[in-house]
């Protein structure tokens, strides 16, 4: 409900800014000549004249800089705990048009590599925004396997780091995923049981599979326990957001002094 909000929220945001520079450009025009010089401006012109700055400042950052989000769940620990506040760079992926996504001076697939943790327009709901990690560009040819993600043929290498922190039952690796960087190194964290992914079960489509054009594969760092699109589907290029790269607070730290280790980190 909340993610359904800001979706909204954002979309009065921006057409807030044609709507209150019309009411002042108007008023400029047509009305403020025939109005006495210290009489009191109408209610409406006076509340454009205040909303315009600020929802046109709020519009730029949020379409074009950095936008902030709240991490609701653990699918991506290590890396992000519930809680997380991050900051996403709108730019990273392209500059966007505002509510349609659609790409500004790039071309499709710009900017986007394997180990990016990327936010984007949740495809069954676009009106909620989520965040995975991509592990798989348009034309990779992606397996998993008994826990071992395979891109192009070659299996992604691990090393064992440590019982995880929450829940205790479950194991972290370092993953090494391959990208036009260079290696991506982050953590991930999985269950020392088959789940019904191992089992092939709730998949959108059995692997091993090619990624389309101008689609990419995300999965949660949580591997096993991440609703990402092993069970909904492929993410499309205008479907992305930003890509996420700080945490800057965790509200847990803030209200229970809980999680506040990794805030002021720069993600990877």
């Amino acid at each position: 409900m909340f993610s359904q909000f800001t979706h909204y929220l954002a979309i009065a945001i921006v057409i807030s800014v044609p709507i209150t520079g019309i009411i002042l450009l108007i008023d400029r025009l047509y009305f403020r000549k025939n109005r006495e010089k210290d009489a009191k401006l109408p209610v409406i012109v006076d509340w454009a004249a205040f909303l315009f700055p600020v929802v046109l400042v709020l519009t730029v950052l949020r379409s074009f800089i950095a936008e902030p989000f709240i991490i609701p769940s653990g699918s991506m620990q290590p890396t992000l705990y519930a809680g997380d506040m991050i900051v996403a760079n709108r730019w990273s992926f392209g500059l966007r048009y505002p509510i349609t996504n659609k790409r500004i001076f790039s071309e499709e697939g710009d900017g986007v590599n394997r180990g990016d943790i990327a936010v984007f327009k949740y495809p069954v709901d676009p009106r909620i925004n989520y965040i995975k990690r991509i592990v798989g560009i348009p034309g990779d040819v992606i397996d998993y396997k008994n826990k071992v993600l395979t891109v192009n043929g070659e299996p992604v290498q691990y090393e064992y780091v440590s019982a995880a922190l929450e829940p205790t039952s479950e194991m972290i690796y370092t993953e090494f995923l391959p990208s036009e960087n260079g290696v991506v190194e982050h953590g991930i964290q999985v269950a020392p049981y088959n789940t019904t992914a191992d089992h092939g079960m709730g998949l959108k489509q059995q692997f091993p599979f090619k990624v389309p054009e101008g689609k990419y594969l995300a999965f949660g760092d949580n591997r096993d326990n991440s609703a990402d699109s092993r069970f909904w589907g492929f993410v499309a290029d205008d479907q992305l957001v930003g890509k996420a790269n700080f945490i800057w607070m965790n509200y847990k730290c803030v209200t229970q002094l809980k999680d506040c280790g990794h805030i002021f980190t720069i993600l990877k």
